[in-house]
């Protein structure tokens, strides 16, 4: 057995962590010397074919273009499924693409963790900047005031350790640029749609120093958000109705919440909730970007032209989404997907990923759907039940495949789908 079969032999055991075995290998390939500083890890186009080899003095190579074509998918005119390469090239490709996948897999999770460690670091200083009072962006108009939905005299600041309830009414004018921003901590979030004009909300907070005022709903030309400062609150509660279609831009951030938003529309939607349980259905955007750890997530029923969601440390369920290009990706938890249609897209590119965990897709198969389909499993197996496909690449840990009639089908779906230490499964 090679060294580096070896290696790999020991991690698939759990003897040697994916850290340790990217190191080793890189000693094999330099012939026993110290392995050098991995560069600055970047995520891979969604291919899998291995990335050129990166020298240090080096300038990056450019970016391969993408526009109207799956990234990892060489053009094809002939209106044939490109032939497999031959047994020995087949064999070649598949080792160097496991090794590559082995080496990379170290600095890989540890960029996910390091992105969702800022993130949820990041958390209280972004409600503060961009829900709160005193962002530069947000100033008072030289000739008129912030509306507020109450004109009776403002309240004594809240007791430190005392809960208040309070309930808001405003009006959102309709017809231009509306932008919703809502934040809470350490408490409930539910944003659900209505057909009505006006945001109608109850709030629960509890303040955490004398000084502080209470929260208001407030509007400054388009934008309308909740007024007050995160330092100064140890519970912030939201539970509003809002009018579902009023606004151009909605983003809901919570930290230590449960996080539960439904019925919406809009151009462009952002989620962001760290340590919590977060559940996002029935939305329909342009782009939705929705980011969540430490608790399970759940999707369903989304409709959109684009969409990144990930997920750290919790389950992730979606079903029926409904999106062309999607980028969906869960580290240390199961993902799975259910499909029972693809609706309103001629073609759909998806890129989907977990870390030590079980990735399972079930897929609807009609006439009219064509596939193609590449799935890479490192140290576990890939399981692939679709009919009507033919296989390019078959082994246990590398497949692609497309349907026999994929050059033809009304609506095309291509997914690169990843996984490690643990099955893939496509139904």
């Amino acid at each position: 057995m090679s060294e580096k079969l070896r290696i790999l032999k020991m991690l698939e055991n759990g003897q040697i962590s994916a850290t340790d075995a990217a190191q080793l290998l890189q000693a094999v390939d330099g012939g026993g010397a110290t392995p050098p500083t991995p560069a600055p890890f970047s995520p891979p186009p969604a291919s899998f074919s291995p990335p050129p080899p990166t020298h240090h003095h080096a300038p990056p190579p450019p970016p391969r273009p993408t526009t109207g074509r799956y990234e990892g998918y060489a053009p094809n005119n002939s209106g044939r499924p490109t032939p497999p390469p031959s047994t020995h090239s087949s064999m070649d490709d598949l080792g160097r693409k496991f090794e590559s996948f082995a080496r990379d897999m170290a600095p890989k999770a540890q960029k996910f963790m390091e992105n969702i460690a800022d993130k949820i670091d990041g958390a209280a200083s972004k409600i503060s900047s961009e829900f709160t009072g005193s962002r530069p962006a947000y100033p008072i108009p030289p000739h008129g005031q912030a509306h507020r939905p109450h004109t009776a005299p403002r309240p004594s600041a809240p007791t430190p350790g005392g809960t208040v309830e309070k309930s808001i009414e405003m009006p959102v004018e309709t017809g231009g640029y509306n932008e919703l921003s809502l934040a809470g901590i350490n408490g409930e979030i539910r944003i659900k749609g209505y057909n009505g004009d006006k945001i109608t909300a109850r709030l629960v907070y509890r303040a955490s120093k004398a000084s502080a005022a209470h929260i208001e709903m407030v509007k400054l030309g388009g934008k309308y958000f909740l007024k007050y400062e995160p330092d100064d609150f140890q519970l912030v509660s939201i539970d509003a109705f809002v009018p579902e279609r009023a606004f151009s831009v909605i983003k809901v951030d919570g930290v230590n919440c449960q996080l539960d938003c439904a019925s919406l529309a809009a151009n462009e939607m952002r989620f962001s909730n760290a340590n919590g349980t977060t559940r996002l259905t029935g939305l329909s955007a342009s782009n939705i970007v929705a980011e969540s750890s430490g608790g399970n997530f759940s999707v369903s029923n989304i409709s959109a032209a684009s969409a990144t969601i990930e997920n750290l440390n919790g389950t992730m369920d979606t079903d029926e989404l409904d999106i062309a290009n999607l980028k969906l990706s869960n580290y240390n938890s199961p993902l799975s997907i259910i499909m029972s249609k693809f609706a309103r897209h001629e073609e759909y590119i998806w890129s989907v990923e977990t870390g030590n965990a079980k990735l399972s897709i079930n897929l609807p198969t009609m006439p009219d759907l064509g596939y193609h389909i590449k799935a890479h499993a490192a140290m576990s197996q890939i399981k692939l039940g679709l009919t009507g496909l033919q296989f390019l690449i078959n082994e246990p840990s590398l497949v692609e495949a497309r349907s026999i009639h994929f050059d033809t089908a009304v609506k095309k779906i291509k997914m690169a789908v990843e996984t490690s230490n643990a099955p893939l499964v496509i139904n």
